[in-house]
C-alpha cells in the first residue's frame, strides 16, 4: 500500500513539473500551452486523460485563489495611495505655514459628521501613524522622507500587482483552453473507439455467417 501510494506521488510531481513553462518575476508559473494532446499525455507517461484535466483543475483553484487575493491587494493599495498622498500635502502645508510663521486653521473631526474649528502650531513636528498602533513624531523633513518612501512602495507595489493580475488572466485562459483541448480529445478517442469496435463486430458476424454450412 504504502508503495503504490508513494509512486502516485511521485507521479504528480511529475505531473505538475510538465503543467508549466517558467515563472513571471514574482514566481507565479506560467502555464504550458498544448498544441498536440496525444504527444502531451505521452510526456506525462501516458497517464489517463481524466488525471491531465485533474492536474489542470488543481492549478487553476490555485490560480484563482491568488488572483482573489492579488484583487484585494489591488484595492487596499488604490485606497492606500491617495491616503498617502493627502497626507504628504499636509506635512508641505504645515512646512510652509512654518516658514511664514501662521498656525494653520482647520477643522477636527470630534465624531462622525460632528466637526470643531482647531488653530494647529506649526512647531516643525508631526505625528504620523505607521499602523494600527504605531504612531511616531518626525520632523517635517523626516516625515516628507517616510511618506514618499511610502508613496513610492505603494505605487510599485500597485504596478507589479497589476502586472500580476494580468499574468494570471492569461494562465487561467490557458488552462481553460487545455482542459477543453483535452477534454474534446478524449470525446473523440471514446468515439473512434467505439466505431473500431462496431467495426470489429460486424466483420466477425460476417465471417461467422459465412462459415456456416450450407443446408
Amino acid at each position: 500500500m504504502a508503495a503504490r501510494d508513494t509512486g502516485t506521488m511521485e507521479q504528480n510531481v511529475d505531473i505538475q513539473k510538465h503543467l508549466s513553462v517558467g515563472k513571471n518575476p514574482r514566481g507565479i508559473p506560467t502555464a504550458t500551452f498544448i498544441e498536440d494532446v496525444g504527444a502531451f499525455l505521452q510526456t506525462l507517461g501516458g497517464v489517463p486523460v481524466e488525471t491531465a484535466i485533474g492536474a489542470f483543475n488543481e492549478l487553476y483553484g490555485k490560480c484563482k485563489t491568488l488572483e482573489n487575493s492579488l484583487g484585494r491587494v489591488k484595492l487596499s493599495m488604490k485606497a492606500k495611495i491617495p491616503e498617502i498622498e493627502k497626507t504628504l500635502e499636509l506635512v508641505h502645508v504645515l512646512e510652509g505655514k512654518q516658514a511664514e510663521g501662521e498656525a494653520l486653521t482647520t477643522h477636527y473631526n470630534l465624531a462622525d459628521t460632528i466637526y470643531a474649528k482647531a488653530e494647529v502650531a506649526c512647531h516643525g513636528r508631526v505625528c504620523l501613524w505607521l499602523g494600527a498602533n504605531v504612531m511616531l513624531e518626525y520632523s517635517y523633513e523626516e516625515a516628507k522622507g517616510v511618506l514618499e518612501t511610502s508613496l513610492r512602495n505603494a505605487k510599485e507595489k500597485l504596478k507589479t500587482t497589476n502586472e500580476d493580475l494580468e499574468h494570471l488572466k492569461n494562465q487561467t485562459t490557458t488552462i481553460e483552453v487545455n482542459m477543453a483541448r483535452l477534454f474534446n480529445y478524449d470525446v473523440k478517442r471514446r468515439k473512434a473507439l467505439r466505431q473500431e469496435e462496431g467495426a470489429a463486430d460486424k466483420t466477425g458476424g460476417g465471417k461467422g455467417r459465412g462459415n456456416g454450412n450450407p443446408k
